[in-house]
């Protein structure tokens, strides 16, 4: 159970007729005539420190700019010994159009500036860190022998925008490129990564792509990229039950061993009185054209048909001697 219990306050009385307690001041602005407070006191003067001028003035031109400013900072238009300007006056009364001096000016203020990111500061950035760094390998001698051992090159972006905030969305993009060539495939594992792959994979160089951007952070696109490499090669050497069915229709690209044409062409060779060993033999250098010549008609198709028919006809009336 709450009780509530209410106090009460007894007024003070007044001790004098001169007592102000409970009643409202008044506010003097003035000194009265009657008040014996003596004479008002003067406002002192207020004293304001010199400005000196602006440090770029006593700078030297061959003074070293990586003392002046060594780290990021807020952009200071008395250290900068350059004519700056950054936005431009609305008003018509103060100059529309002209641009904005460095005095005072707002806008270089908000954005990053690269004064600190010179060459020379770079210089010894890295002459700073060099105590750190391995030597570069020996064998890294030549672009040929930077791909064969760092076969995957990895692209990523990074962006710098004049905005408060210096995130962009777009540098998590992660692309991987690399050659198959790289890579240990047979006849099989082959023609099925490039069947996965899709559009991916470049025919002409003989490269891969792999572009990872649904992830919101590019360590995680990054690892997104890998595993889908990883799941694509090993994925590419297991065999299902229904692969053994592809006939000469579903091939990626012709495959001479497997083909129709070398059937023939040694069937006609055991046919022959001769030895078909020594046949193969004599005639090696034809047959190793005439594979070559229907190869290309099979996978280039339209592109340069008509010189790749005409190799054709020539490799077959040769190898056959036959004469038109």
């Amino acid at each position: 159970m709450l009780s509530f219990v209410r106090t009460f306050r007894q007024a003070q009385r007044s001790t004098g007729p001169k007592s102000q307690i409970g009643e409202f001041r008044v506010l003097q602005l003035t000194q009265s005539k009657g008040s014996g407070s003596g004479p008002m006191k003067k406002r002192g003067k207020l004293k304001f420190k010199e400005v000196p001028p602006p440090r770029y003035l006593r700078m030297s031109t061959d003074q070293d700019w990586t003392n002046v400013w060594p780290t990021a900072t807020t952009f200071k238009q008395s250290v900068v010994p350059l004519p700056i300007t950054q936005g431009y006056v609305s008003s018509d009364n103060e100059n529309k159009g002209l641009p904005v001096e460095k005095y005072a000016n707002a806008e270089l203020m908000k954005i990053p500036n690269f004064l600190h990111l010179t060459p020379n500061h770079i210089k010894k950035h890295c002459a700073a860190i060099k105590k750190y760094c391995t030597p570069w390998p020996e064998e890294l001698n030549s672009d040929e022998a930077c791909e064969y051992y760092l076969p995957i090159e990895i692209t990523t972006y990074d962006y710098l925008n004049s905005t408060p905030s210096i995130r962009d969305s777009r540098a998590r993009v992660v692309k991987f490129q690399f050659k198959l060539t790289q890579l240990e495939f047979d006849e099989h594992a082959r023609d099925k990564f490039v069947r996965l792959a899709g559009q991916k994979y470049n025919a002409d160089k003989d490269e891969l792509t792999l572009i990872a951007d649904k992830c919101p952070y590019r360590k995680q696109n990054y690892d997104y990229a890998q595993y889908l490499l990883t799941a694509l090669y090993f994925e590419s050497w297991k065999t299902e039950n229904w692969e053994k069915d592809r006939t000469k229709n579903d091939w990626q690209t012709y495959y001479w061993d497997k083909s129709p044409s070398r059937t023939r062409l040694l069937d006609i060779l055991k046919a022959s009185e001769k030895d078909p060993k020594s046949l193969l033999d004599d005639n090696k250098k034809l047959i190793e054209r005439y594979r070559t010549s229907i190869s290309r008609v099979q996978d280039e198709g339209v592109e340069n048909e008509l010189k790749n028919l005409t190799d054709y006809k020539n490799d077959v009336l040769m190898l056959y001697n036959l004469k038109l």
